[in-house]
C-alpha cells in the first residue's frame, strides 16, 4: 500500500513537466497531462482543506474565478446558440486552472523540473524546425511515418510550412520567443555557453524563419528587457549586441524585411476595402468588437456570442460573404475584443485587473516576461480561447506567480 502511494506521488511529480515538454509537440498530450495535474491539485486541496485559504488570501486567484464566473452567468442571456455557448465555456474554463497549477507547483516543488522538460521538448522542436527549413530530410515521409501518433491528423498548413513542425506558426513563434529568453536567463545564472547558443538559435528562428508578427513584437521587448535587466556582464552585452547587428545587416535579414513589407501591403489592401489578409480580418473583427461594445456596453452579448454578432454585422451593413467564411467565427484574434464583446465593460475591466496583477507581481524577471507575453499576445490573439497557447500561458503564469500564502503539505 505504501509502495503504491509512493508510486502515485512519483507519477504526479511528472505530470506538469510532461505537459511542458509536449507544448510544441502534441496538443492532446498537453491537455491530458495538464488536466491530470489540475485534478491532482484539486484532490489535494479537498483532502487538506486548503482551497479556501488560498482564495481568501489572494486577489489574483479570485479574479481568475470571477472572469470564468462572468462567462458562466452570461450564458443565461447570450445571443449564441447552445453549442457555441458550451464550446466557448470549455475554452475559457482553463483560466481557473491557474490557481490549481500554482498549488500543484507549491505542493510538489518541481518548478525546475518543469522548466527542464520545457527546454528539452522545445529544443527538440527547434532542431526539427531548422532541419525542415533547410530541407535536410524529407518531411513528407516524416509526417507519414508519425501519422498514427495524431488522433486528428496534422494540419495541412503546418505540413506545407517551411518551419512549423506540429503547431501553427503563431504558437511556435510565441513559445520560441519565451524559450530564447529563458535560455539566456538560465545561461546568465550558470554561465552555460550551450544555453547562450540555444538562445541565439531561438532568437534567430523567431526573427528570420518564423512568420508570426506577434512573436516579432514579443521578442523585441524581451530582447530590450534582457539587454538592460538580465545581462549584467558588459562583455556578454557587447557580444549579444554584435551578433544582433551582424544578423540584421546580413543577407539573411532580407527574409525579415520582406515580411515587414507585407504589412504595408496588407494595410494598402485595407485602404482599398480588401480585408482578405490576416491584418484585414483583424481590422474587421475589431470594428465588430467596437460595435458590440457600443451596443451592449455593460454586460456584452454573452458567452460564445461573437460569431452571431459577426453575422449580424455583415447583414446590417449588406456585406456579402459566404456562410462558412473565415470572418464568421468566435475567435476575433484579440482577447480584448473577445472578452469585451461577450462580457462588456465588466468583463473587460476584470481582464485589465488580471493583467495589472500580473504586472505588479514581484516575481523577478520571469514575472515581467510573463506579463509582456500575455499582454502582447492578448492584442493579436484570443489567448484563452486558443487551446495550446492558452495552456502554455497558464503554465507560464503559474510558474512565475508569487503568492504569499503558505501551502500546507
Amino acid at each position: 500500500m505504501v509502495n503504491t502511494k509512493i508510486g502515485i506521488e512519483k507519477i504526479n511529480l511528472y505530470l506538469l513537466p510532461l505537459a511542458a515538454f509536449f507544448i510544441l509537440i502534441s496538443t492532446a498530450a498537453v491537455n491530458f497531462f495538464l488536466i491530470l495535474a489540475v485534478f491532482t491539485a484539486f484532490i489535494i486541496c479537498i483532502k487538506n482543506n486548503t482551497l479556501g485559504e488560498i482564495y481568501q488570501n489572494d486577489f489574483f486567484f479570485k479574479i481568475c474565478f470571477l472572469i470564468f464566473f462572468l462567462f458562466l452567468i452570461s450564458s443565461f442571456y447570450s445571443i449564441a446558440d447552445t453549442n457555441n455557448i458550451i464550446e466557448t465555456l470549455k475554452k475559457y474554463i482553463k483560466i481557473i486552472y491557474i490557481p490549481f497549477i500554482y498549488f500543484y507547483l507549491q505542493t510538489y516543488r518541481n518548478k525546475k523540473l518543469v522548466i527542464r522538460y520545457f527546454l528539452i521538448g522545445t529544443t527538440f522542436i527547434l532542431l526539427l524546425s531548422y532541419i525542415k527549413y533547410f530541407n535536410l530530410i524529407n518531411f513528407e515521409d516524416f509526417y507519414q511515418n508519425i501519422k498514427f501518433l495524431s488522433m486528428t491528423g496534422i494540419d495541412q498548413n503546418i505540413i506545407n510550412s517551411r518551419s512549423t513542425v506540429f503547431q501553427n506558426y503563431i504558437i511556435q513563434g510565441i513559445v520560441l520567443s519565451f524559450y530564447s529568453f529563458l535560455c539566456l536567463y538560465k545561461a546568465q545564472e550558470s554561465s552555460n555557453y550551450f544555453l547562450y547558443l540555444l538562445s541565439i538559435l531561438g532568437f534567430f528562428h523567431v526573427i528570420f524563419i518564423n512568420d508570426s508578427r506577434t512573436a516579432y513584437i514579443i521578442i523585441f521587448f524581451l530582447t530590450l528587457f534582457s539587454f538592460y535587466k538580465v545581462i549584467t556582464n558588459n562583455k556578454i552585452r557587447l557580444i549579444f549586441f554584435s551578433i544582433v547587428i551582424i544578423i540584421m545587416t546580413s543577407n539573411i535579414s532580407n527574409n525579415f524585411l520582406n515580411r515587414v513589407n507585407m504589412i504595408n501591403y496588407d494595410i494598402n489592401l485595407i485602404k482599398s476595402e480588401n480585408y482578405s489578409s490576416s491584418i484585414g480580418k483583424r481590422f474587421i473583427w475589431s470594428k465588430i468588437g467596437i460595435e458590440n461594445l457600443l451596443n451592449e456596453p455593460i454586460l456584452g452579448n454573452g458567452v460564445g456570442s461573437f460569431k452571431k454578432s459577426a453575422q449580424y454585422y455583415f447583414k446590417n451593413y449588406n456585406i456579402r460573404i459566404k456562410s462558412d467564411s473565415d470572418f464568421i467565427t468566435n475567435n476575433p484574434h484579440s482577447e480584448f475584443i473577445s472578452i469585451s464583446s461577450q462580457l462588456g465593460l465588466i468583463g473587460l475591466l476584470s481582464f485589465f485587473i488580471f493583467l495589472y496583477l500580473l504586472l505588479i507581481n514581484h516575481g523577478g524577471p520571469m514575472s515581467v516576461v510573463t506579463f509582456i507575453i500575455v499582454f502582447i499576445s492578448s492584442f493579436f490573439n484570443s489567448v484563452f480561447y486558443d487551446n495550446v497557447l492558452g495552456l502554455f500561458l497558464i503554465i507560464l503564469i503559474s510558474l512565475s506567480y508569487k503568492n504569499k500564502v503558505k501551502i500546507k503539505n
